[in-house]
């Protein structure tokens, strides 16, 4: 847990990083966790069965956000968590406050993960 806080300079941002570490844990069956990145981008990956089968990510975004970047799905129908940005590999989804961070919602998208991801 040390090196997942040493990530975050932002207390909010921390708060929803742990708040959705915690998610992950409980969503993913055998997974790692894996910090990334040099000084300015630090990332945390999530993966199962080695480190290049990546689930999701957490990091630290700008004005105290936190983004959840999810792998295995190329789109989402979801009237509260919508894809931010453009990543080949990734969706980001960016939360700026906790209470945006709703259990049963990330539970939902997480479900997702499992059903496509291929290993």
């Amino acid at each position: 847990m040390d090196n997942f806080n040493q990530i975050f300079k932002s207390s909010n941002a921390k708060k929803m990083g742990i708040k959705i570490k915690g998610l992950i844990e409980s969503s993913f069956d055998a997974i790692e966790e894996n910090i990334v990145g040099g000084a300015k981008v630090k990332l945390v990956l999530y993966s199962r069965n080695g480190k290049n089968n990546v689930l999701c990510g957490i990091q630290e975004g700008n004005n105290d956000s936190c983004m959840l970047y999810v792998h295995h799905i190329d789109e989402i129908n979801h009237e509260r968590l919508k894809f931010s940005g453009k990543g080949k590999h990734a969706k980001r989804i960016k939360f700026n406050t906790i209470e945006e961070i709703r259990e049963d919602d990330i539970k939902w998208l997480f479900s997702k993960i499992n059903e496509n991801a291929p290993f």
